[in-house]
């Protein structure tokens, strides 16, 4: 039997986040229909995550500490960041973390539980215990895509980035 430790580590990076409310509403999309996100499990395990929403506002000053009220909502709601230990439970296929540093800060030192599906190069993580958003119960649903990247190609991203944003 292959450890689902083995298939999930690396870096992954996020195709969609869609929030389902435990009431039956119709799905959220908290970081918009374009989020972008990166997801990295360690074989020492530790893992990392962050996802931001499309579009945040850019602070007026170039000083990350002198943001407006604006600024610093808009950051902050569109953003989302935790990292620490994670454990598989393989009979389940249950992946959790034990997190130690979170943007969220009533995420410290909880732990939270993702059901893990594999598709080829295709991650689904589903949360197992609805988590309060935006005022509301949700299970989050993420797909995720291995991401296959080589120190040689660094550079024509970086280059291409830069091109991008002076256009």
């Amino acid at each position: 039997m292959t450890s689902i430790k083995n298939e999930l580590v690396g870096t992954w990076k996020l195709l969609s986040y869609i929030e389902v409310p435990i009431e039956g509403d119709d799905s959220l999309f908290p970081m918009g229909k374009n989020p972008y996100g990166i997801l990295m499990y360690s074989p020492d395990g530790y893992m990392a995550v962050q996802i931001s929403k499309e579009g945040r506002m850019l602070y007026k000053s170039n000083d990350k500490m002198m943001a407006t009220q604006e600024e610093m909502a808009s950051s902050l709601q569109g953003y989302i960041a935790f990292s620490g230990k994670y454990k598989i439970d393989n009979n389940n296929a249950v992946v959790t973390y034990s997190i130690e540093s979170s943007l969220f800060p009533n995420w410290k030192n909880q732990l939270q539980r993702r059901k893990i599906d594999f598709e080829g190069d295709i991650l689904y993580l589903r949360s197992t215990e609805p988590i309060l958003s935006n005022g509301v119960y949700v299970n989050s649903y993420m797909t995720w895509q291995r991401m296959d990247r080589s120190v040689d190609n660094f550079d024509d991203e970086h280059l291409l980035r830069e091109i991008s944003l002076k256009n």
